[in-house]
């Protein structure tokens, strides 16, 4: 047998291995950048040209807010009717959200379709998150999560460059709300077809005798882990600070078009996302707490590099660090936490951690634009450039977040929820 046709037969027999995680990672993939030209590339301009920019931080809040407010009972949901229909659910809700954005001129019409939005993102990503961890011994787990930063990290390389091309190209600033749909049919259709309704892991533990869904099982993630839910607070207020106003930033400070800025952003992810994989593979190698820790320690080191950085190349250099800690965190950081939840609580464990997240992220999308926005700010007597303060303040944020990573991220887990 040549050597060619040995390695396919190994390719194909891998795929048929990892067949549920190689779908899910493309769902991923596509639900990420359709999200990410939606709240990095579509919003801000379009916001600004229809004269609401005083009520940009509320918009993001909306969205933030809701999918925070869902995320546990939806990822309980998934736990008890299979992963499947939550994500076609939330990706075709997502789908008409984005249509009605092209077409929404006032400021509670857009409030409304951002908390339907934020909805369907809390349909989808603790759902998708519990069926990666499901669909690989928990060995693998560290590796299969990392399938979810590269996806992460692909929607927040293209996003940018993607959406504001499609506003440049066309000279509209609705355009990449039309894309925006599209993606998410593309997202609900693959996931219809392609992705498991439950891991085998799943099945299990449905067999086992879990019951009907109870008011228990959707508080059981919120109960379960608060020194982990106060970390990813305080973590997500620091990058929700930066979410309404960064390509402001680049197009304010930096003079950037909204083309520039994707190009940008386009080699920092593309960097980072190479050196996802193996950074994924070092949790299970190295351990998952360790990387959890030294990530933390990264990423606050480069956003104290950003909040300084007054040229563009001073920022992509940063932004590589920065993108490089959190590759490094994120998959140990939800290996982690699949690892502590027993297969029947994991959506609703993984949903808790995610409304901690959001609401650390919806403070900080609020504060960050009332920051950007003001005259003069004096922070510890020092006068600071107020388009700089919350980019320093999420530096001084994640600085806290290394300390309590050494204090609440401990080796030897004994906590096993939903048992």
């Amino acid at each position: 047998m040549s050597l060619l046709a040995q390695f396919l037969i190994n390719l194909i027999q891998l795929v048929k291995r990892y067949q549920a995680l190689l779908f899910l990672g493309i769902v991923s993939a596509i639900a990420e950048l359709a999200y990410a030209v939606m709240n990095q590339s579509a919003i801000q301009p379009y916001v600004r040209e229809i004269g609401l920019t005083t009520h940009l931080g509320i918009i993001y809040v909306m969205f933030l807010a809701v999918e925070t407010a869902f995320k546990s009972p939806m990822g309980s949901l998934g736990d008890k009717l299979g992963r499947r229909p939550l994500i076609v659910g939330g990706a075709l809700i997502s789908c008409l959200t984005a249509l009605g954005m092209a077409a929404a001129h006032k400021l509670e019409y857009i409030l409304v379709l951002r908390a339907f939005d934020g909805l369907a993102a809390a349909a989808i990503w603790p759902t998708v998150i519990a069926a990666i961890g499901g669909s690989v011994p928990a060995e693998r787990r560290s590796s299969a999560m990392g399938v979810m930063t590269v996806a992460y990290i692909i929607g927040i390389s293209l996003g940018p460059f993607v959406g504001g091309f499609t506003n440049d190209y066309t000279n509209s600033r609705i355009a990449s709300f039309y894309l925006v749909s599209l993606l998410f049919f593309i997202t609900a259709v693959i996931a219809f077809f392609l992705t498991p309704q439950r891991s085998r892991e799943d099945i299990e533990a449905h067999a086992a005798g879990e019951g009907k869904l109870k008011i228990k099982d959707l508080l059981l993630g919120i109960k379960a882990l608060p020194d982990m839910m106060l970390l990813a607070f305080m973590a997500f207020f620091g990058i929700g600070l930066l979410i309404p106003i960064v390509k402001l930033f680049a197009m304010d400070e930096l003079h950037l078009s909204e083309t520039g800025f994707g190009v940008l952003v386009l080699p920092i992810a593309i960097v980072v996302g190479v050196s996802s994989i193996a950074l994924g593979n070092l949790g299970d190698r190295w351990g998952k707490v360790r990387s959890v820790r030294v990530g933390l320690f990264l990423s606050a080191f480069a956003m104290w590099g950003v909040a300084s950085s007054n040229t563009a190349w001073q920022f992509a250099v940063a932004g590589i660090l920065l993108g490089t800690g959190f590759v490094m965190a994120m998959p140990a950081w939800l290996a982690l936490v699949a690892d502590i939840a027993a297969p029947k609580a994991r959506g609703a464990v993984i949903g808790a951690l995610g409304t901690a997240q959001g609401i650390g992220a919806a403070a900080g999308a609020y504060v960050g634009p009332k920051l950007y926005d003001m005259q003069a700010i004096n922070l510890a007597g020092v006068s600071v450039n107020p388009q700089y303060a919350p980019f320093i303040i999420s530096a001084a944020t994640l600085t806290i977040c290394v300390v309590l990573g050494f204090v609440f991220v401990k080796e030897n887990e004994v906590r096993r929820i939903g048992v």
